[in-house]
């Protein structure tokens, strides 16, 4: 028996499987997102644990700069709805949650207000719903990375699925081919933003293609 590790990018395979299956809210159950990891094990292999990575939701206050109300995201459903996920996930067998932060970096305008500048009107008064917070993930990939350097330098697997096409990944996965331990990518769908680039294909032993289901 082959032992391997599924490390799953949170953002990109829950965003995929939410809108290829077209998900109510546009985002997987952790018994969905669970049940699809199980699904690419093969019968020859034995999973030594399922990493998950991903970020919890923005929790502070902020002042909207336009009309100073506050916004406290803390207690909003999509915070509660995240935190949810997260505590039934981890009660799962062979889950390992790896948390990054997410960090605000500022006001941004709305497409439909960049439209009306850009349609002639550049006196089009600001108002509050008008712009939004930006979000950015901090940490995720730096995490990701040292597990697979961890799994392979310490030989804990053979085989590591890897739920990502971000090509940051490219160094950890040639640490851990030249380590012996072979790397296979996951692929969902031939349509951006899934379809896997050519340089991160490259840098695998193979592409495994999965159905999603619900």
């Amino acid at each position: 028996m082959k032992k391997i590790a599924i490390l799953i990018d949170g953002g990109w395979f829950c965003k995929a499987l939410g809108k290829i299956l077209k998900l109510p809210n546009g985002w997987p159950t952790p018994d969905q997102l669970y049940k699809n990891a199980l699904a690419v094990k093969k019968a020859d292999e034995e999973i030594f644990r399922i990493f998950y990575y991903d970020c919890e939701q923005f929790g502070n206050k902020v002042k909207n700069p336009i009309d100073k109300s506050e916004i406290d995201y803390g207690v909003s459903a999509a915070n509660k709805a995240r935190n949810h996920f997260f505590f039934e996930l981890g009660q799962k067998d062979l889950i390992a949650l790896r948390r990054g932060d997410l960090k605000a970096r500022g006001w941004q305008l709305k497409n439909e207000y960049k439209k009306t500048l850009m349609d002639g009107n550049p006196a089009a008064a600001l108002k509050a719903n008008d712009i939004y917070l930006r979000f950015e993930q901090k940490g995720v990939d730096m995490r990701i990375g040292i597990d697979v350097a961890t799994l392979s330098l310490k030989k804990l697997v053979d085989r590591i699925i890897l739920f990502s096409g971000d090509q940051d990944m490219i160094p950890a996965m040639k640490l851990a081919r030249r380590e012996g331990v072979q790397v296979f990518l996951l692929s969902v769908s031939n349509s951006s933003p899934w379809k896997l680039k050519h340089t991160i294909v490259e840098d695998s032993d193979g592409v495994r293609h999965h159905k999603l289901f619900a």
